[in-house]
């Protein structure tokens, strides 16, 4: 009951200090609740920092509390573990915000060619960049719809319309917005003709694409290694704890078990990092 009792009261502690500072993350660790800020604006997220690293805070101390219940450690590993599992909890949401910002982008990338495609027709006709835009933010789904809502959402308000495409190519990283950004930024300096512009900017985007998807298929095989290779363990060692009691005690309720245990996860989690690193082409 121990371990239970002083979890318990450390989430207590944790909820307490919260409390006490209005809920707000972005003044109690100062810069890191500007950086939840801006991963949660690059993954579309409308939650505010704070409610999310309460969240955080909540899903470590639970995890936490499961692992005292199902391996019962000593109270000395359980008082340590509890900062080491925080730790995880925090990696793991930013890992989640990074995996919804990845998924964003990779939508919006998929439309950047109607996009410019449409930008490049009603500049033809006659129609000023401005209101181009506002036409590609009523016609088209979200992301691009989001994204260019709020383009003119800060023009709105008085900011200059190169200045607003600068903030979105923060907020969307990725090579083809800074492009459009730049584009439009020499455009408005020097003049040309955006129309073409606009369109040769599709085209590019259009073949580096196709050439994104030759890459994928090229790299199937390698990834679909590097799936195994993260997976296999994870399922023998499973099975293994399941049908194989004196073993699992001696991997779950044992030191030298946990220190084994540990030791794979570290080998698991660089091996699938080596690969993904070696699998990784910029184009």
């Amino acid at each position: 009951m121990l371990p239970y009792i002083t979890g318990a009261i450390v989430f207590a502690c944790v909820i307490a200090i919260v409390i006490a500072s209005d809920f707000d993350i972005v003044l109690l660790f100062g810069r890191y609740g500007k950086f939840f800020a801006t991963e949660l604006l690059g993954a579309d997220m409308t939650m505010r920092p704070s409610d999310y690293g309460l969240a955080i805070i909540a899903v470590g101390t639970i995890a936490w509390l499961a692992l005292a219940i199902f391996i019962h450690p000593s109270l000395p590993i359980t008082l340590f573990a509890f900062p080491l599992v925080q730790v995880i909890a925090i990696f793991a949401g930013l890992g989640y915000l990074r995996l919804r910002s990845s998924m964003r982008l990779k939508n919006l990338q998929d439309q950047l060619e109607l996009v410019f495609r449409t930008l490049a027709s009603a500049v033809r006709v006659g129609v000023s960049l401005r209101q181009a835009l506002v036409l590609v933010a009523d016609e088209l789904p979200n992301p691009a719809k989001r994204e260019f809502r709020r383009v003119i959402g800060r023009c709105n308000v008085g900011m200059p319309l190169v200045d607003a495409l600068d903030e979105m190519a923060k907020t969307t990283p990725g090579s083809e917005m800074l492009m459009f950004a730049r584009v439009i930024r020499v455009q408005q300096q020097t003049g040309g003709d955006l129309a073409e512009v606009l369109d040769t900017l599709a085209t590019t985007i259009r073949d580096r694409r196709r050439v994104k998807r030759k890459m994928g298929a090229l790299t199937a095989q390698g990834r679909f290694g590097a799936a195994i290779i993260g997976g296999l363990p994870i399922f023998i060692g499973g099975f293994v704890i399941m049908t194989q009691k004196s073993m699992a005690d001696a991997l779950l309720h044992t030191q030298p078990g946990w220190g084994m245990l540990g030791g794979v996860a570290l080998l698991e989690g660089l091996a699938i990092f080596s690969l993904m690193k070696i699998l990784q082409l910029d184009i």
